[in-house]
């Protein structure tokens, strides 16, 4: 599995290209470059497009993938489309999902299949998507931090049980998160 790394927006969000060996690629999180994005898809089909949370920087990109089908959790497939809760400015390049996931659904894309962990707590429908060893995790958990929670929907309480689930995750794993570097998982079991 080949994963490829842009930061775009105003806020640099992680958006990652994945592709195994088909010609075709799995968007995840596409962030507020369209330029950028497209440059990096080269022309490549885009098999599906993976949301971690429907945040505007995390969804304004999906309006250069447009007929791509749109994967976010059905307890954040409203605010899709609802500048409000998605804290976008405006509506006019939101999309609605074409598909809602849920826990310990396995989606398979482009000959990879990709399992859902609800992990609420940023906002309600937050998930973490799992690819062999790869884990992507939004905005759930960074290489030195987590989520904020003090935005509409957002839940303390929430976010630390979704945590205590991530680092009891006994399978090494490449931490892939929404915003800053990569890092293997156990590192950060080991920190307090």
């Amino acid at each position: 599995m080949n994963i490829q790394t842009l930061q775009l927006g105003e806020l640099q969000t992680n958006c990652y290209l994945v592709s195994g060996d088909r010609d075709d690629v799995i968007v995840i999180d596409p962030g507020d470059d369209a330029a950028a994005l497209l440059a990096a898809l080269d022309g490549r089909h885009v098999a599906g497009v993976l949301i971690t949370h429907a945040h505007f920087d995390h969804i304004l990109g999906l309006s250069a993938l447009p007929g791509a089908p749109i994967y976010v959790h059905e307890a954040d497939a409203a605010a899709m489309t609802d500048p409000s809760r998605c804290l976008a400015r405006a509506s006019r390049r939101l999309l609605p999902a074409t598909h809602t996931v849920r826990e310990g659904q396995v989606i398979p894309l482009s000959g990879i299949e990709f399992s859902v962990l609800h992990t609420p707590g940023h906002t309600p429908g937050s998930v973490c998507y799992q690819a062999g060893s790869a884990l992507f995790s939004g905005d759930t958990l960074f290489s030195q931090g987590y989520g904020r929670t003090d935005l509409p929907g957002g839940s303390y309480s929430q976010l630390k049980k979704s945590l205590c689930r991530l680092l009891a995750l006994s399978e090494p794993l490449r931490l892939y998160p929404g915003h800053g570097p990569a890092i293997d998982l156990s590192v950060l079991r080991g920190q307090p």
